[in-house]
């Protein structure tokens, strides 16, 4: 019982090595099964005094599923093995969440989230500064996220932390959520199918159990059914507002004074030819003519 009590306390950074993983877990396991046998009242008193809901329902999750989610690898990227995956975009959202952000998330691991690694690995202190997110950068972000085995992300909760578990249900489990940052009764549920899968207790609760199962849960990227991601370039309607066309459709539309050209009418002015019908003046000239038979007369009597 003893020796429970120690494990418990112990720092969690130390499941860096597979080996604490273990001994952690089993210290987990051995703590479920003093639950439920516990016949000393002092240690009845002191469990009472222990969160009796923590995060993942532990009390009700078998300790052979706990060894085993436990035992899995932690996922490793860096710029050398970038992705994507949606692993690096959750760990952004997390990071965020505890005050380290990346300008842009994505599902790559850019030099840009290197050094959001970086920033929270120099801040720790108590970890390899090499920006990487291996198993000593996972390990503490656990820790920081989930201090005790009562801390979880629970409905109500708002922010990159949702985000974060949102874009691994979507991304892993094909949950079909909104990345709202809301923890919302959709959101609970996707958990609840999560839990209910691996084994452990079913609560709802996204605690550091359900964390390590949806981090270490693999596939070939996850990205794909992120609906945050494939929304974005439906931001092209901001284009719409190019088609100010209907302004080109008035300038046409301003032909019609081309129309007033038709002053061709002024045109039918220049029938003034009837001027010309005056030049019949030319009865005048036969009246001239008709004298010369006058001359020629007066030529012959001469």
């Amino acid at each position: 019982m003893i020796r429970v009590s120690m494990l418990s306390s112990q720092s969690h950074d130390k499941e860096s090595t597979p080996i604490m993983s273990e001994q952690f877990s089993s210290g987990i396991a051995r703590r479920a099964v003093s639950l439920a046998t516990a016949g000393a009242f002092v240690f009845g008193g002191m469990f009472m005094l222990a969160p009796t809901s923590s995060a993942d329902d532990l009390d009700r999750t078998p300790a052979e599923v706990i060894e085993q989610i436990e035992a899995r690898a932690w996922p490793e990227w860096s710029v050398d093995n970038p992705g994507p995956n949606i692993d690096i975009l959750a760990a952004q959202y997390f990071l965020s969440h505890l005050g380290f952000e990346t300008e842009r998330p994505g599902c790559l691991f850019t030099e840009e989230v290197e050094a959001t690694v970086i920033a929270f690995e120099e801040d720790a202190g108590t970890i390899p500064v090499d920006g990487v997110l291996d198993v000593d950068t996972w390990v503490k972000m656990r820790n920081e996220l989930f201090p005790s085995e009562a801390d979880g992300i629970r409905p109500g909760d708002q922010g990159d932390a949702v985000r974060a578990l949102q874009s691994l249900l979507n991304g892993k489990y094909d949950a079909g959520l909104d990345i709202d940052g809301f923890y919302g009764p959709e959101t609970e549920e996707a958990v609840r199918e999560v839990q209910r899968g691996a084994g452990i207790g079913v609560d709802g609760i996204y605690g550091r159990l359900t964390f390590k199962e949806t981090i270490t849960e693999q596939v070939e990227n996850g990205c794909v059914s992120i609906p945050e991601l494939t929304e974005r370039p439906v931001e092209a309607p901001a284009e719409e507002v190019v088609p100010e066309a209907p302004a080109t459709v008035d300038q046409p539309v301003e032909a019609p004074a081309q129309e007033v050209a038709p002053e061709a009418p002024a045109q039918e002015t220049a029938p003034e030819a009837p001027a010309q019908e005056v030049a019949p003046e030319a009865p005048a000239a036969v009246d001239q003519p008709m004298d010369a038979p006058a001359g020629e007369v007066e030529g012959a009597r001469g």
